[in-house]
């Protein structure tokens, strides 16, 4: 699926990417947190814990990012870079401090993050990235939460079409169009063009077009 891609790829800590050569992994601090929350007892840390006080950097990070949020890239890049660095060294440094017990909650956790710094540090790299890749998730949710209708989809090709629907429909929905109208207009415009398009022609198509007719948009 990633073939020819070259860039960011933002995903959780899913060992597979690692074989993507041309990319730029970018991990999830929303995994890192979970991965400290699972260390806690009835979902509260323990005071003075090594999980709290690995939980209270993370959660630091967080509070840091959610400052610049309304920033632009650039500016958000320079405070992550003056200020989110030295809160992240701080939290390797701790984390390769102590030892924990073997095959326990703490020790997963641990080496997980270990294994994942320079997948999370990425996020450093670039003012665009975010933090955690919970769009992504939140926005494939609705395959998940449908799988079983998709029994039927017994063919590759018709696997192919529905999921080239799917991802149509929810780039749309992302773009704060309609996807019934952004459908109908390809469905429209796209056979105009042929079997091959250029990359000109498609331009004016794609979802963050200023070219789109008023149907496509929400109203």
């Amino acid at each position: 699926m990633l073939k020819g891609f070259s860039g960011y790829l933002q995903t959780d800590g899913y060992s597979a990417y690692n074989d993507v050569e041309s990319v730029t992994r970018v991990g999830c601090w929303a995994h890192a947190r979970r991965k400290w929350v699972d260390c806690f007892e009835g979902k509260k840390p323990v005071e003075g814990s090594q999980s709290e006080k690995a939980f209270a950097y993370v959660e630091k990070i967080f509070a840091l990012e959610a400052c610049w949020r309304d920033m632009s890239p650039d500016e958000r890049q320079k405070h992550r870079m003056a200020e989110m660095k030295p809160v992240m060294d701080a939290y390797w440094n701790f984390l390769s401090s102590f030892s924990s017990e073997k095959d326990s909650n703490l020790q997963k956790a641990q080496t997980y993050l270990l294994h994942q710094r320079k997948q999370l540090e990425a996020v450093l790299l670039d003012g665009r990235l975010e933090l955690t890749n919970n769009v992504a998730e939140q926005t494939v949710k609705p395959f998940v939460m449908a799988r079983r209708n998709f029994l039927f989809c017994d063919t590759a090709k018709g696997a192919d079409a529905s999921a080239l629907c799917f991802s149509v429909i929810e780039t749309a929905k992302r773009n704060k169009l309609d996807p019934f109208g952004y459908l109908l207009f390809l469905l429209q415009e796209l056979p105009k063009l042929g079997s091959e398009p250029t990359r000109e022609q498609l331009l004016p198509l794609l979802p963050w077009s200023t070219a789109l007719p008023e149907y496509c948009h929400l109203s």
